[in-house]
């Protein structure tokens, strides 16, 4: 019987270390990069605001944590944030080059939506990325 418990205690330490392992792994590894993603949809910052405006859990439920492509007119930039008008802020990866960012220029964005703010009615992105102007 002591045999038994031997093997058995041998096979917990060699797990508890299998999983140590394993653990140590998933937490190195590195972040997805999204930039690298396809974007599920090709949207302008109008017709995005107007679908979360309305409501509609259907298109609403979607469109959250996918990838799309928005298009719009710059309407501010702070730090690696902007907004897009009428209602999208797009939280950049990279700080971008202030004289790149000019309020009334045209801009393309790739990222992933967040949700919808309801007190701002602001549509919230992250991991976004400069796309080239369709």
């Amino acid at each position: 019987m002591s045999k038994f418990r031997v093997k058995i205690k041998y096979l917990a330490m060699a797990a508890a270390v299998a999983g140590i392992i394993f653990g140590a792994y998933q937490y190195q590894r590195p972040a997805e990069d999204r930039t690298l993603e396809k974007s599920e949809a090709s949207l302008t910052a109008a017709v995005l605001h107007e679908i979360f405006m309305e409501g509609d859990s259907a298109q609403t439920t979607l469109l959250l944590n996918q990838i799309v492509l928005v298009s719009g007119q710059l309407q501010s930039a702070e730090g690696n944030t902007i907004l897009l008008s009428p209602g999208v802020v797009c939280t950049l990866e990279d700080l971008p080059i202030e004289a790149d960012w000019l309020a009334g220029t045209e801009v393309s964005v790739k990222g992933r939506i967040l949700g919808f703010d309801d007190l701002f009615e602001e549509v919230q992105m992250d991991f976004c990325v400069l796309a080239p102007t369709p």
